[in-house]
């Protein structure tokens, strides 16, 4: 059970990662299952708190991605066919990633292949971005053909597999997807990115109570208490911030964002965990 100091802090850290990543086609994971790790929610777990951490992570990851399809929708920035061509890999990928994180303990494989992935996605959109910088405020239609298509959503399942696996939303991957492989411009791929992010992450959630109650963890334990506090701050803080961002901040200074994100999450699953694996 979480005393009330941890889950002030938790709410206010929160609050600020959803303000943060609902600008991002993000839904806050990479930052919100860091955050309870470290404030030691369900640490007397032991080597099971993930599988109770990243169910939270999840509700959280989607209560940003309602916000910012608010938000975004509002703006006509939502590309409902291009997250359809995504959505069923994802999904698909999630029943594997929910698996792999409740069955087995060991991800090392896992963290060293998705960290090669995302400096091989980094490096192409900043490749992209420096060829062409007014680039990606357009969709480019000569790419989006039927064999990219099938591309997209084999490609997807890596995002859904993702967001089962470790608590996030998948759209590190969504995003590239859809500007690299699809041509689809820069910021309606970050608000679409959250179409496919809620109804992974909501399934991902459902997946990991099942599973979780098979090798005999709580269905219900006392921390998910916590959901029905943060759930309403996040969706809030996500509200806020993605109609502040989109108002406010030029498409290219939200893909060099994007871009940055991308790469100081490589670096920390480098140097975090296949170093202390090592």
């Amino acid at each position: 059970m979480l005393d009330a100091v941890t889950l002030a802090v938790a709410a206010v850290l929160c609050f600020l990662v959803a303000l943060l990543y609902s600008n991002l086609g993000l839904g806050g994971g990479l930052l919100f299952v860091p955050i309870l790790l470290s404030l030691g929610v369900a640490a007397q777990y032991g080597l099971s708190q993930m599988k109770i951490l990243v169910p939270i992570s999840l509700t959280l990851t989607v209560a940003t991605a309602l916000a910012a399809i608010l938000t975004h929708g509002r703006r006509g920035l939502l590309d409902r066919a291009t997250a359809g061509v995504l959505l069923g890999g994802a999904l698909l990928g999630t029943v594997a990633g929910t698996a792999v994180n409740v069955l087995l303990l060991s991800r090392e494989a896992f963290v060293a292949f998705f960290t090669a992935v995302l400096i091989a996605f980094g490096l192409l959109m900043l490749r992209e971005k420096l060829r062409n910088d007014g680039g990606g405020e357009r969709d480019d239609d000569a790419r989006y053909t039927p064999g990219r298509k099938a591309a997209a959503s084999a490609a997807s399942v890596g995002s859904g597999f993702l967001s089962g696996a470790s608590g996030v939303g998948g759209g590190l991957v969504n995003v590239p997807i859809m500007t690299l492989i699809l041509g689809r411009q820069t910021r309606k791929a970050l608000g679409s990115s959250h179409l496919v992010i809620a109804p992974v992450a909501a399934l991902g959630f459902a997946l990991t109570l099942l599973l979780n109650a098979s090798v005999g963890l709580p269905v219900l334990p006392p921390e998910f208490l916590a959901i029905p506090v943060l759930f309403p701050l996040v969706f809030l803080g996500g509200y806020i911030g993605s109609s502040v961002g989109l108002a406010r901040l030029k498409t290219r200074w939200v893909t060099l964002i994007f871009i940055a994100v991308v790469f100081l999450t490589a670096a920390k699953l480098l140097v975090v965990d296949l170093l202390r694996w090592a």
